[in-house]
């Protein structure tokens, strides 16, 4: 993908990204004050070095991960909190690069969801926890593309 092409990518996964924040934030009752996620977009190798230094312990491939802000992160003076940062890859809809609303539909909204819901502290460790995730990631998934998406 092009410099331009992944910027211009990028950039509107981030718009999408604050009202997924917000939608996600809302279905789960869960009010934060910081609603803006940083997104990077990376291929399976810079994903695979990214997991392997920070989850060392994990096994599968990486198709998400998240990392929330800590609270005593250093901002400059008024910067907001963010809820943190969220990496995509991208190898997983190489075939669909060409179509971007396409892809961001299929695949990287759902992806990004799945991060963003890790931020809010949700996770998959135990069957029931993965269950209640899925269902939730659906529900929010299906009201956010009727939304968002047209």
């Amino acid at each position: 993908m092009s410099g331009r092409k992944e910027k211009l990518l990028i950039n509107k996964l981030e718009r999408l990204a604050s009202r997924m924040v917000k939608t996600a934030m809302l279905a789960v009752g869960k009010p934060k004050k910081a609603n803006k996620v940083d997104i990077f977009l990376l291929d399976d190798d810079e994903m695979k070095r990214l997991k392997r230094r920070f989850l060392p312990r994990e096994k599968g491939p990486a198709n998400v991960l998240s990392f929330a802000e800590p609270a005593d992160w250093p901002r400059s003076k008024g910067e907001p909190k963010k809820l943190g940062e969220v990496y995509l890859n991208t190898d997983l809809a190489e075939s669909k690069m060409d179509n971007s609303k396409e892809l961001i539909a299929s695949k990287l909204i759902p992806l990004l969801l799945h991060g963003v819901l890790h931020l809010l502290g949700y996770d998959h460790k135990k069957k029931n926890d993965r269950i209640k995730m899925e269902k939730l990631e659906k529900r929010i998934i299906s009201n956010f593309q009727n939304t968002n998406l047209q």
